[in-house]
């Protein structure tokens, strides 16, 4: 892995953690997950912090760091079944970031078995979803996992800060005090077994520029006014995300931020953020200290 300079960025120590590995953690405490909405003093700028020129060139040291992540998690996920375990992995990110790559890039970890792996692409609700609590649709048609299987949810829950507050779909106060509702959300999972890791992948406006671009040229049929609409959104889009981090995560259920610039940094990141987190859920982590 390469990193190239880059200016020093800052932000408040204590609601984030840089690991080793560049993946930014975080996760806050919260009196009452379920406590309404309080003005917060500062919003740190999360995203400001992510180092976006992380990379693996080498392709061959590539395939070997993915090769090695993908045997870990592979084994990690049929450990689940008898410790009562499920995971669900939430994918959020800049519209071009890579989260249907990321999902089959975990897809492919585990052979695509259809007894263990799921993926659940989320777009607006329907008619009949918008006749039921916003949390609804998301346990409806067995789209939550068994004990032993995964779940990725490419988007989640998470757009009830993220799309419904910048496109004010719902009024103000209906955003706001969904914060409590998403914490709760993770915690309720948490509590039955789940194993919750939440993941934004993150680009520069440039990049997603240069993706978009190409996407139109190779797969126009994946163009879509959405992509013109990220664009003239991106600040509203950065400031709806960063308060999401601070009000979401949680030691429960944090949120990874990771450096999507280079897809290889970034699938590789992203199963060893999952394998950290099944490592510590499944027990591994306490063993070794």
């Amino acid at each position: 892995m390469s990193k190239k300079s880059s200016s020093e960025k800052t932000v408040q120590p204590q609601h984030f953690t840089a690991q080793k590995n560049g993946v930014i953690r975080v996760a806050g405490t919260f009196d009452n997950i379920t406590g309404p909405y309080v003005k917060a003093d500062e919003i740190p700028d999360f995203l400001k912090v992510v180092d976006h020129s992380l990379a693996i060139e080498d392709k061959k040291d590539y395939q070997k760091q993915l090769d090695a992540e993908e045997e870990k998690f592979n084994l990690l996920v049929r450990r689940m079944q008898a410790a009562k375990k499920f995971l669900v992995v939430v994918l959020q990110g800049r519209d071009g970031a890579g989260k249907s790559g990321a999902t089959i890039c975990i897809g492919e970890s585990l052979g695509h078995d259809a007894k263990l792996f799921l993926s659940v692409p989320i777009g607006p609700p329907t008619e009949n979803e918008r006749a039921h609590p916003p949390l609804w649709r998301f346990f409806k048609d067995d789209r939550m996992p068994a004990y032993g299987q995964v779940r990725v949810f490419d988007r989640s829950w998470a757009e009830e800060v993220l799309v419904v507050r910048v496109n004010k779909i719902k009024p103000k106060a209906a955003w706001q005090a969904a914060y409590a509702n998403l914490r709760t959300m993770d915690w309720m999972l948490e509590q039955e077994g789940g194993i919750v890791v939440k993941i934004w992948l993150d680009i520069t406006k440039d990049e997603q520029a240069a993706r978009f671009k190409k996407r139109a040229e190779e797969k126009p049929w994946k163009v879509s006014p959405s992509d013109a609409e990220a664009r003239s959104k991106w600040s509203q889009y950065t400031k709806a995300a960063n308060e999401m981090f601070l009000r979401t995560g949680t030691e429960y259920s944090p949120w990874f931020i990771i450096a999507s610039e280079d897809k290889r940094y970034s699938r590789v990141n992203v199963l060893r953020t999952l394998n950290q987190q099944l490592r510590e859920a499944l027990g591994d982590e306490k063993k070794q200290k």
